[in-house]
């Protein structure tokens, strides 16, 4: 068995997070395909990883199906297995021409995934996307309710795996300087930190939690870690509600474990998740966390025990939780948040639940 994974290669979020780990030392042979050259390729040769690049200048390029086809025959590969909207473009305009079954995984809500494009062109690219993902032989679904929204969609249920994301976790808590790091960060060491790591796109709620965190009249912090296209309109929004003081935007940053490591709470406002590996790792960090309920977040949180779960898109919901943690015993609930995922969210339990998937297809194609 030999597999090739394809994505576009310019993620800095969860699935690149979850493929580089997926595919250090992973129980079947693999390699990466990416359709340009950049930090993600660099990250997956500096894990060891084989990385092949097929550049795709833009979404026009019709050279790029052939040249993966070509790497498909010429590499021995049995099977093929896509991650985004752009690869699975790619793969379902070749498939007839396979020869071997295609996977995808389903890292987001196909129905949100171009919210930053102009509405015509969103509506074509998730028309297109959703064929691919009907045409595959079958899907990961990253959470029970993205398995129950492909079935919506016109995917046979029998074709839909669901799998929860895993990461490598440390065996032990690691021991970072709490209070040197925020003191880095100007933030006293008895204040209060929330933080919140996302890529600044609408789906990830930013705005929703900003108008949540205005409203808490009590000394605390918000860290924002993560870049995208909103930071201007964040940062104005935060001037606005008169909190930019008390509001951090960090950018992209190389240190995230020990920022969660630091932080009192962390949260996740978005919309639509499919299993955020950034719970995972606030859970490495023993960092209960908020997060609303969406994807497979009630599968991790246990609402009062582990951290605090809220509806999408409700600013009131999300202050009063904020402002429950800050009377809760947060290292307890850190500490129980930690052994839960640790047991079951593990990488190795990923890569055997992908690995028997794999074979079973196999044997029936």
């Amino acid at each position: 068995m030999k597999v090739l994974h394809v994505i576009s290669g310019g993620e800095t979020g969860g699935s690149k997070k979850h493929l580089l780990q997926l595919l250090t030392n992973s129980p079947v042979e693999a390699e990466l395909l990416l359709l340009t050259e950049g930090a993600f390729a660099e990250d997956a040769r500096k894990a060891g990883i084989p990385v092949t690049v097929v550049q795709q200048n833009s979404r026009l390029d019709r050279s790029a199906p052939r040249k993966i086809l070509m790497v498909l025959k010429k590499g021995g590969f049995s099977i093929v297995h896509s991650h985004g909207a752009r690869a699975n473009f790619l793969i379902d305009s070749v498939y007839k021409k396979l020869g071997m079954p295609w996977f995808i995984t389903v890292h987001s809500d196909p129905t949100l995934d171009f919210l930053h494009q102009p509405k015509p062109l969103a509506k074509v690219f998730t028309i297109l996307n959703q064929r691919a993902m009907r045409r595959a032989d079958h899907l990961f679904a990253v959470s029970e309710k993205f398995k129950d929204m492909l079935v919506k969609m016109g995917v046979e249920p029998k074709r839909i795996t669901p799998v929860f994301n895993g990461i490598n976790f440390h065996e032990t808590l690691p021991d970072f300087d709490r209070r040197a790091i925020r003191e880095s960060l100007s933030t006293q060491d008895d204040e209060f930190v929330f933080a919140i790591v996302a890529r600044l796109h609408p789906v990830k709620g930013h705005d929703i939690l900003l108008k949540a965190f205005a409203q808490i009249d009590r000394p605390c912090k918000l860290w924002v870690i993560g870049d995208g296209d909103l930071r201007q309109s964040l940062s104005e929004q935060a001037t606005a509600l008169g909190i930019a003081e008390r509001v951090q935007f960090l950018g992209a940053r190389k240190d995230v474990d020990q920022l969660l490591y630091a932080a009192d709470v962390s949260l996740l406002t978005s919309h639509s998740e499919s299993f955020p590996l950034v719970l995972l790792e606030s859970a490495d960090m023993a960092t209960p966390v908020i997060a609303t309920n969406v994807g497979g977040v009630p599968a991790l949180v246990d609402p009062g025990k582990t951290g605090w779960i809220v509806e999408p898109g409700r600013a009131d919901a999300l202050q009063h939780v904020m402002e429950k943690a800050m009377d809760a015993d947060t290292r307890e609930r850190g500490s129980m948040l930690r052994s839960f995922a640790k047991e079951n969210f593990s990488n190795e339990n990923l890569q055997r639940e992908i690995r028997k998937v794999y074979e079973a297809v196999l044997r029936l194609n």
